[in-house]
This record gives C-alpha cells, sequence and structure tokens, in this order.
C-alpha cells in the first residue's frame, strides 16, 4: 500500500505549498524539496513493489521509504495543529513559542530530506523502471449488475460427485463423508455449491447444510452454525451439551446433507467428537467435506478422497476470455495471443484465470498485456500456503484508490459476510476514496466496490431486504492481509 499512502502524503504536500501554512513557518522550500524527492522515488514504486517480492535489498528499500514517508507525514500533522493554535491565539510570527517551534520542526526537516537523499541514491543501485501510476480507474458511468460468472469445466465432475451421493451410500450403517481435495483456488467450493444446489441432490434429501469451517475447528462454533444454517436465525450463547441435543433433535431421522467448507484440522479427537453428535441422522445422510490437506481427507473421510484436477487450457481461457472482454468480440488478433500465452501461465487454476481477466478487463494496450504476461512475479518460487503469482500481479495492477480500499478487507475475518454499505462507510472514515468532481463520496465507494468486484476481488454476492452482502476468496483474503500487514509493520516499526 505505499504507493497509495505516498500519493496522499504528497496531496498534503501540495496543500502545504499551495497554502499559507508553508509561508506562516517560512517551510515552503522544505516543502517543495520534499514533494519533488517523493515524486521522483513514486515513479519508480510500481516496478520496486514487483521486484520486492523476489529481492530482499529493494524490499527493505521500501521499508525505510515507508517509514521515512510516515515521518514526514507526522510533520506535516505537527504543523497543522500548531497553525491552528497559531489562528486561536494571534500569535506573531516572532512569539517565543512560534520560533521554537518552527526550530524544532526545521531540524526534523533536516534531518528528513538527509535520510531521503539517502533513500533516493539507494534506489539507483536497483535499475528500476519508471512507470505511470493509475491513481484512479476509469469507471464505467452505466448501470451495473451484480452476475456470477458462468463455471467452466465442472460439469463431469458435479454429476460424479452427485452419484457417488446418491447411489453409493445410501444403504450404507456408516456415515459417509466424501473428502474432495484440490489446492488453493482450483474450484473445490465453487464444486461443492454446485453440488448443494444439484436438483438431484435437493430431492434426494431432507435436509441441506452448508457450514464454513476454515481454521478454527472448535466443536461448540461448528454445531452452533450447523442448528444456525438448519433453522434460519442466530442463536444466543449456548453451552455445548444444549447445543449438540438441540443438534440431534434437528437431525434426528433426517437423511441431512452437510457440507463442511475449506477444512484444516488435523486433530482426530475433535473430529470425533463432531461426528458423534452427526450420526443421529437416518441412513442415507451424507457429509461432504473439502480441503486442500490430503492427510485430513484420510482422517475423516469414510469414502474415496475426490482429487479434483485443473481445469483444461481451453475451459481456463473461456473463463479468462469471459472476464477480460465480457459479451464483446475482441477484434484484435494480438491481445488474443498474449491472453492465451497467459492463461498458460495460470497453470489450469480457475481463480488464477479469473482474476486476471478482471484485471485486463480495463486495458486494451498490447503493452499492458505484455508486462503482465512478462512479469517477474510469474517466476518466484511457490509453496502450498503462498499468495499465487496471478493474485499478486492483479493487486500491483489495481489503481491507487483500489488497492487502500482492497487491503482494508483484510480486517474481516475469513468467509465473513460483509455488507457493502458498511464498508464503503468504513472506507470514508480512513479516508480511502479520492474525491472526484462533483461526486458524493458514498457514490465514488459504491464506483471503487464495483470496480473490486469486476476484478473478481468480491465473490458470492447476495442481495437481502435492499442490502448487498459479499465475501472474498480466501487466497484473495490472504493477499488483502498480506498488504494491510505490510502497511501496518511499516507503522509500527517508526
Amino acid at each position: 500500500m505505499a504507493e497509495a499512502f505516498l500519493q496522499v502524503l504528497l496531496d498534503n504536500l501540495t496543500f502545504f505549498i499551495q497554502g499559507e501554512l508553508g509561508l506562516v513557518f517560512g517551510f515552503e522550500k522544505e516543502f517543495k524539496k520534499l514533494s519533488s524527492m517523493f515524486s521522483m522515488i513514486q515513479a519508480v514504486l510500481e516496478d520496486a513493489q514487483e521486484k520486492q517480492l523476489k529481492y530482499k535489498a529493494i524490499k527493505n528499500w521500501l521499508q525505510k521509504l515507508n517509514v521515512a514517508a510516515y515521518e514526514v507525514d507526522d510533520i506535516l500533522d505537527d504543523c497543522k495543529t500548531e497553525a491552528a493554535r497559531f489562528k486561536q491565539a494571534v500569535l506573531g510570527c516572532y512569539h517565543p513559542r512560534t520560533i521554537t517551534f518552527c526550530y524544532k520542526v526545521g531540524k526534523r526537516m533536516k534531518e528528513m530530506m538527509d535520510k531521503l537523499d539517502a533513500i533516493a541514491e539507494e534506489r539507483r543501485n536497483f535499475h528500476l523502471d519508471e512507470r505511470i501510476i493509475e491513481r484512479q480507474a476509469a469507471r464505467r458511468q452505466t448501470g451495473f449488475v451484480l452476475t456470477e460468472p458462468k463455471v467452466y469445466g465442472k460439469d463431469k465432475e458435479e454429476d460424479e460427485i452427485v452419484k457417488i451421493l446418491i447411489n453409493n451410500v445410501s444403504d450404507s450403517q456408516e456415515l459417509p463423508v466424501l473428502p474432495i481435495l484440490g489446492m488453493g483456488g482450483l474450484g473445490k467450493t465453487t464444486l461443492a455449491q454446485m453440488v448443494f444446489n444439484n436438483q438431484r441432490v435437493t430431492e434426494h434429501f431432507n435436509l441441506k447444510i452448508w457450514v464454513c469451517v476454515s481454521d478454527d475447528f472448535d466443536e461448540k462454533r461448528l454445531i452452533k452454525a450447523i442448528v444456525e444454517s438448519i433453522e434460519g436465525k442466530s442463536l444466543g450463547d449456548m453451552d455445548l451439551a444444549p447445543l449438540q441435543k438441540k443438534l440431534q433433535e434437528l437431525l434426528n431421522g433426517k437423511r441431512y446433507f452437510l457440507v463442511l467448507d475449506d477444512v484444516w484440522n488435523e486433530d482426530q479427537e475433535k473430529w470425533a467428537n463432531l461426528r458423534a453428535v452427526l450420526k443421529i441422522g437416518a441412513s442415507g445422510a451424507s457429509i461432504l467435506i473439502t480441503t486442500r490437506l490430503e492427510k485430513i481427507g484420510s482422517i475423516m473421510g469414510t469414502l474415496q478422497l475426490y482429487q479434483l484436477s485443473n481445469l483444461s487450457q481451453e475451459d481456463c481461457w473461456l473463463l479468462f476470455k469471459q472476464r477480460a472482454f465480457g459479451h464483446q468480440t475482441e477484434t484484435n488478433p494480438k491481445l488474443m495471443a498474449i491472453g492465451k500465452e497467459i492463461v498458460k501461465k495460470c497453470g489450469g487454476v480457475p481463480l488464477a484465470a479469473k482474476t486476471l481477466g478482471g484485471l485486463l478487463r480495463f486495458k486494451r494496450e498490447e503493452s499492458e498485456w505484455e508486462h503482465v504476461r512478462d512479469s517477474e512475479i510469474w517466476n518466484l518460487p511457490q509453496d502450498e500456503n503462498s499468495v499465487l503469482p496471478a493474485l499478486r500481479l492483479s493487486y500491483h495492477h489495481l489503481p491507487l484508490d483500489l488497492r487502500q480500499c482492497f487491503a482494508y478487507c483484510a480486517v474481516f475475518p475469513k468467509d465473513t459476510k460483509i455488507e457493502k454499505e458498511y464498508i464503503i462507510t468504513l472506507w470514508m472514515a480512513h479516508s480511502f476514496l479520492l474525491s472526484k468532481g462533483n461526486m458524493e463520496l458514498e457514490d465514488v465507494g459504491n464506483e471503487v466496490w464495483n470496480e473490486l468486484y469486476l476484478r473478481s476481488f468480491f465473490q458470492e454476492i447476495e442481495v437481502k431486504s435492499g442490502k448487498t452482502y459479499f465475501k472474498m476468496h480466501d487466497l484473495i483474503h490472504d493477499l488483502a492481509t498480506s498488504m494491510f500487514s505490510a502497511s501496518a509493520s511499516s507503522r509500527s516499526i517508526r
């Protein structure tokens, strides 16, 4: 988030230069120099943000820059505060208090400019490219319709899982548990949702329940979530024993279908305790779990683990094209060719294709597409817990105003259903939204939210009682957390 904060800082410096405060305290020359130095550094920030993932020296340089920027921001805040006192007390420029303040701040600014000179000089060692940073997205003024993207390449897998649930387990005496295994972003939750909403599944089971588990496998929390899903209302605080009794009353004699999404628990005892409560259902009741870890499949599963495969390159291209071009027919063969090369780098991961398609939807220059294709981020070493390169690329190509707003969403826990109007209010409260002509800030926030949705950062849109709710994919949440934590770290080490 360094670029976004630096832009706000430059705006503040411009305000001081154009206003009277610089003249009042005699710092106009220093403010102009600071603004010039930050502008020079800002030009290479885009390239530095990408290369820091590979080069530790650049990451350390950005850390020093962030600290310096926040220190300058502190100085500006002190100047604003002193100026307010100056006006209220009608103090003259030669009042002892004013002279003392100017001396202390002047000394701090001299130290800051020396520090920034060193930071600016150090950047030359990295041979960073200058790029134009898009400050605000060029947003559509037409009506906006919330539509979830079409799912590609999952029909066969949906049919296979439905058959397993309905045909293979109906006479089983053991509570059947079918694990779906796959890496992050591969579409496990999407496939589970397709199965959950399948007409044959709806007709076969008396009761359908969906619960997101994530990394908090707490028996009391999960039982409460299952009960709330069945009854369709929130429960107050209850002890574990009455919760267990209530759940068993609801499940008794029912052929239920329970989805436990995004399971990370490797504690066999915790699962055994929950399973004991769930075994009350009628014959044919079934559980479907989604997980990234094969060990969890062996701990919880009673049926053969279902390994989710990567999308074919053809289906991955269709998903990317749907996001990148919408309903329009692309006539530039060069863009189509570059797009197919980008899709190859997605490795058959739907989330990567969808997110990059959303990014390039707003870019129509061949050089912009080539920059995504040739980015060094693709070459970073990966493990199963790291953020996908495609997601990092999508973040670094966001306009400045969108970056802060997106990263701030990390304050909500994973799988939280977030109210759109509420998050816009929080963006406004933290001054993340940039003014745009005569538009109200609420309208600017609405456009920012729409952009993030179109770029596939938000999903599972639900409109209820006139209010819009959304969620973030867990990998998207990991990305937001990574960016938000980096910014918080810069503040904490000052």
